[in-house]
C-alpha cells in the first residue's frame, strides 16, 4: 500500500466522505493508480475524476471521483451476501471495492468496450477477484443472467430508470444512478423498490458523469423526490 493511498483515504474519511469500514478496509488493499491512464498518474490520489483510458484522442473511461464514489457505494447499503450489478466497469476500481466488500455474495460488472474491459479484466487478475464476473454489454440492459439483484450501481448516466433494470432488482433492492439531464447535469439518485411495481425515488447529490449513448432527459427526473409506478411497461409518477 502506497502512502499516498492512506493519504487518500485519510482525507476522505477526515472530510465526512467515508464511513463505511468495508470500503475502507476494500480501499486499503487497492492502488487508484492502477485504474486511471498513465497520462494522469500524478493526480491519481487527488479527489478528482481522471481519465482511465482512452484511444485516438477520445475518452472512453473515466475514474470517479473519490468522495463520490465512496458516497454512492455506501447508498447502496451493502451487505457481505449481497449480489450486486455494476454498469459502466471502467478499468474496475468500483467493481474491486464492491467485490471485495461482498465477501459472500458476488458482483456482475457490465462494460460496453471492449479495449476497457480489457484492462479491467488484468486489475481483477492483479487483485485476485474471484466473486466478480465481467460481462461485455450495454449496461442500459443490465444482466439478466444474475438477477434479481440487491444492489446496481451505475458510473454513467442513463435517462431514467427502465424496465428492464427494475425488473432486474429484487423488492426491497436499491439502485443508485447519475441521471442525464445536460451533459454538465447528470445528478444521482437513489432507486429504492418498494414492492412489484413501485420505486421510491430521491436525487441525493449533483454530478457530471459521462452519458450513455442516445439518452434523452426524461422530465420526470427534473422532481428531487417521489415514487413511480410501473404500469402496462411505462413508469408513472404517483
Amino acid at each position: 500500500m502506497r502512502n499516498e493511498m492512506i493519504d487518500l483515504i485519510r482525507f476522505l474519511k477526515t472530510f465526512g466522505y467515508l464511513k463505511d469500514p468495508r470500503i475502507e478496509a476494500a480501499m486499503m488493499e487497492l492502488d487508484r493508480a492502477d485504474f486511471v491512464s498513465s497520462e494522469v498518474l500524478d493526480w491519481a490520489y487527488d479527489d478528482r475524476a481522471l481519465l482511465s483510458f482512452g484511444t485516438s484522442g477520445k475518452v472512453c473511461s473515466t475514474s470517479t471521483q473519490p468522495s463520490l464514489l465512496v458516497t454512492m457505494i455506501q447508498e447502496l447499503e451493502m451487505r457481505d451476501e449481497d449480489n450486486v450489478l455494476d454498469l459502466g466497469t471502467g478499468t474496475g476500481f468500483c467493481a474491486c471495492i464492491l467485490g471485495k466488500m461482498a465477501e459472500k455474495g458476488s458482483v456482475i460488472t457490465v462494460e460496453k468496450n471492449s479495449e476497457v474491459a480489457s484492462v479491467a479484466s488484468r486489475n481483477f487478475e492483479r487483485y485476485r477477484m474471484k466473486n466478480l464476473r465481467l460481462v461485455i454489454g450495454d449496461g442500459r440492459y443490465g444482466y439478466e443472467g444474475n438477477a434479481p439483484y440487491d444492489g446496481i450501481i451505475s458510473t454513467v448516466a442513463f435517462s431514467g430508470m427502465s424496465e428492464v433494470l427494475f425488473s432486474q432488482m429484487k423488492i426491497g433492492g436499491r439502485c443508485v444512478s447519475p441521471i442525464y439531464r445536460s451533459y454538465m447535469d447528470t445528478p444521482v439518485f437513489l432507486f429504492e423498490r418498494t414492492d412489484d411495481t413501485t420505486l421510491k425515488v430521491s436525487e441525493t447529490t449533483g454530478a457530471v458523469f459521462m452519458v450513455a449513448e442516445d439518452s434523452e432527459p426524461d422530465p420526470l427526473y427534473r422532481k428531487r423526490e417521489f415514487s413511480l409506478r410501473l404500469t402496462n411497461g411505462r413508469f408513472q409518477i404517483i
